[in-house]
Formats: C-alpha cells, sequence, structure tokens
C-alpha cells in the first residue's frame, strides 16, 4: 500500500515578474477604469498563488474553491488550472497550463540536500538538478524480490563478473564488494550497507520506449554508496537510475542518471550522458504506479483571460 506523497512548495507565479505587467505604468494611468484593471490583475495574480499551492500542498481538488468574487478551478485531467475575477459583468482572469515533476526526470533529485562542493554536473535543459524535493518514491522491494532471477544471502562477499545472471539481482547482506562485474539488461538492488564497487563495474539496465528499470537501489536509508575510481579505465558505467533511500556520493565515473536519493554529494565536475540516454528518464517499474502519488506541478504555459 503505498502513502501518497504529498510535496508542500512554495511557488510563486507572476505574469506581472514575466513582463506582462509594468508596474511602472501605472503613473501614466489617468483613469479610474484603468487603475481597476490593474488591481484586478494583481488580485487575480495572488489568487492564482494560492491555488497553485493548494494542488502542491494536498489533493488536487483544493485547486476548486472560490473567495468573494474570485474562484478557481483546476482540472486535474488536463491539468489546467483557470482563476476567475467577476466584478458585474466584467470578468478578468488567467488561464494556467500545469505539468507534474518527479524525481526521474531530472538529472540529480534529492529529497534532502544536494551538495555540490562547489563542482558541477550539465545536464541536458530538460534534466535539470533539483534538491530538496521534499520526498523520495518509495522502492517496492517486494516487486524486485519478484522478479529477480537471483536472491542472494551472502555478507562480507565479493562478487566477480560471471557470479551474477542477467535481470533483476536482489542482495540482502551487508558488506559487499563488486570487482568488475559487467551485466546488461540489469538491476542490482541492496537492502544491506556498505555497498562498495572496486575497479571498472558496469551496469546497462533494461529500457525501452515502454518503461525502465533502474539499474541500482538502495532500500536502506543508512546506505551510503560511492562512485569511485582513481584512473579512467577503472571508472563505473552506470546506464540508468541509480536510486537510494541513504546517501550517493559522484567522485567520477560514466553516468547517465537519473540520480535519486535522500542526500547527493558531488566531488568532481561530472557530465552525465543524459542526452544519449534520454530512455532512462521515465517513471521506471519497481516503484508503484505513478499515479500512486501526488507530483507537485509547475506552470509550463499560461494566457490571460479577458
Amino acid at each position: 500500500m503505498y502513502i501518497v506523497a504529498i510535496m508542500i512548495t512554495a511557488v510563486i507565479f507572476s505574469a506581472t515578474g514575466l513582463g506582462v505587467l509594468d508596474m511602472a505604468s501605472i503613473v501614466n494611468l489617468d483613469t479610474q477604469t484603468a487603475v481597476q484593471k490593474v488591481q484586478d490583475q494583481i488580485e487575480v495574480e495572488s489568487f492564482a498563488n494560492v491555488a497553485l499551492w493548494r494542488v502542491n500542498a494536498g489533493n488536487d481538488n483544493l485547486g476548486t474553491f472560490s473567495a468573494g468574487d474570485l474562484s478557481a478551478t483546476f482540472d486535474s485531467t488536463t491539468k489546467k488550472l483557470s482563476v476567475i475575477k467577476t466584478s458585474g459583468d466584467e470578468q478578468t482572469g488567467l488561464l494556467l497550463s500545469l505539468e507534474e515533476d518527479n524525481h526521474f526526470l531530472r538529472a540529480v533529485a534529492s529529497s534532502g540536500t544536494f551538495y555540490t562542493n562547489g563542482r558541477t554536473i550539465n545536464p541536458e535543459p530538460q534534466h535539470q538538478i533539483r534538491s530538496q524535493v521534499g520526498f523520495l518514491p518509495q522502492a517496492d522491494l517486494q516487486y524486485f524480490m519478484d522478479h529477480a532471477v537471483a536472491i542472494h544471502y551472502e555478507n562480507s562477499h565479493t562478487y566477480y563478473d560471471g557470479d551474477l545472471s542477467e535481470g533483476i539481482n536482489v542482495f540482502v547482506g551487508n558488506h559487499l564488494v563488486f570487482d568488475r562485474v559487467e551485466l546488461e539488461n540489469s538491476t542490482l538492488v541492496f537492502t544491506g550497507t556498505d555497498i562498495g564497487f572496486w575497479r571498472k563495474n558496469v551496469i546497462k539496465a533494461a529500457a525501452d520506449e515502454n518503461g525502465a528499470l533502474p539499474a541500482l537501489v538502495f532500500t536502506n536509508p543508512y546506505s551510503d554508496f560511492e562512485i569511485y575510481g582513481f584512473w579512467s579505465s577503472w571508472r563505473d558505467e552506470i546506464e540508468g537510475a541509480i536510486y537510494s533511500a541513504g546517501t550517493v556520493r559522484l567522485y567520477n565515473g560514466e553516468l547517465s542518471g537519473p540520480v535519486v536519493a535522500q542526500t547527493v554529494m558531488l566531488y568532481s565536475d561530472m557530465d552525465f550522458t543524459d542526452d544519449e540516454h534520454s530512455e532512462y528518464y521515465q517513471w521506471p517499474d519497481g516503484f508503484g504506479s505513478y499515479s500512486d502519488y501526488d507530483w507537485p506541478k509547475q506552470v509550463e504555459e499560461w494566457a490571460r483571460i479577458d
């Protein structure tokens, strides 16, 4: 049973700030009608901000409400938010087209803090980094176990190339090392802690236009995983999402992203290969249904209603 994730976001929408309304022009208005129109537009914008906050703070139906001569209506199917102010026979308002944002659309998304340490990642514009999202998707461990080709129970064990079969592998032990493991169409799921990659490991997750699986999943909130390698020939290559309920530390490596974690720490400049692997930037299997979550919404387009 999934708990619907709620994100409370302070989102300020301002048509004024977008340059449509120049407040300085008020000094040139010489009629009460024009002044009233400006005041109405300001009230509509303020009410739109309240409506957008309500949509993101709780259920979508909270976006439909009214107060005095102002009303807001949100259509959760079309993701359209309309705000209308009625003054006698006159109406003014805004129509906002909203888009949903989720962690797996971002090169890096952290529910807590993304510590850059002065370093940078330069993803494609549509995959811009987002930190302090406020919550993480919930990994469905039972899904991965039900679909696993193998469940591994070893503790304090080293896995080499050839030890693992292609597909979903679940590891329930602690103190595990992976040394030059190469797998395609595979997902590695870890429930324990102290998981280390040594020398170059290559993990490529399954993905196509119909769906994707993550490459690495760490379900333990105390997990602290490093993508680390001293030499260019030892840098890990991970194609597919890296998800952690704990911490991910990025030193180097060839990563497609997305990286989704409670905390992400960056220790060197990195250039993700998200431009080559957009197939991983979609809602992955193993995290319940996309509709189980109340995703944060932001303004994509807007238009005035006069």
